[in-house]
């Protein structure tokens, strides 16, 4: 199956870039707080965007309706190529989380779900808890956290048996387990057979979207099925004669 359009959409703080034809982005985002840099290429920008990107804060780009990937502006330079010049922008999610500290005490009888609130708040960086499905116990002691924000959050959370990944909105929490199915894939989907990573893992070639991660899929092709929860996401996505393609790296249910 291959996408009819190529389309990408990048924009710099919300305004959209025009100035250039082609462009391609790279990188992979998972399940955690650990920030998975993304590479945009743009051939032959034009100088006034360039001046954009150079002052924007946040990079997204798009295909379509779909949000490919996004996140705050870590470096961006430019160097010659035989076709002309080059535009490299590396950006990631989460890089706030990852670049607070946090310097918090947290009363006993304090909730998970709580104490990350607790610790979003101390961080003071925007970034919300969206929701706490699953189990949320109790802690009997008081904590203290003294740290990176995204490590505290990931250690709070280990309490629960839960994970988490950022989105666009906010703070998403997954429970290790009773998710239910909200993906649901077919060989229309597929660009080729689903292939083995070990015995735990499926590796899913299919159309350029933005898949999200930490949700329960099904898998269906040839008679078979699978079900599993989206770990990671891979983008190579060019928008003129190169790859075109997402990987989606799939935890099987056991």
């Amino acid at each position: 199956m291959t996408d009819l359009s190529r389309d990408l959409a990048v924009y710099a703080d919300d305004e959209l870039i025009t100035g250039f034809r082609h462009a391609r982005l790279t990188g992979k985002d998972a399940i955690g707080l650990y920030p998975m840099p993304f590479t945009l290429q743009i051939w032959n920008l034009s100088s006034s965007d360039y001046f954009l990107l150079c002052a924007a804060r946040e990079l997204s780009v798009r295909h379509l309706d779909s949000v490919l990937a996004s996140g705050r502006i870590a470096d961006i330079c430019k160097h010659p190529v035989p076709e002309g010049m080059v535009t490299e922008i590396v950006f990631a999610a989460g890089l706030e989380l990852w670049e607070t500290s946090v310097n918090l005490s947290v009363e006993a009888g304090t909730s998970v779900s709580d104490t990350v609130r607790q610790i979003l708040d101390n961080a003071d960086t925007g970034v919300r808890l969206l929701s706490f499905p699953g189990p949320d116990p109790v802690r009997n002691r008081g904590q203290a956290f003294s740290g990176r924000a995204a490590e505290c959050i990931e250690v709070t959370l280990s309490a629960a048996h839960a994970r988490c990944c950022l989105t666009p909105s906010g703070l998403c929490v997954i429970p290790r387990s009773d998710l239910p199915v909200s993906i649901e894939l077919t060989e229309a989907d597929l660009l080729d057979e689903p292939a083995l990573a070990g015995n735990r893992f499926l590796v899913l070639r299919t159309k350029v979207i933005g898949w999200p991660l930490g949700k329960k899929v099904s898998v269906f092709w040839k008679s078979q099925t699978a079900e599993g929860l989206v770990v990671e996401r891979t983008v190579d996505a060019d928008n003129m004669e190169g790859k075109w393609q997402c990987e989606l790296l799939v935890e099987v249910s056991v």
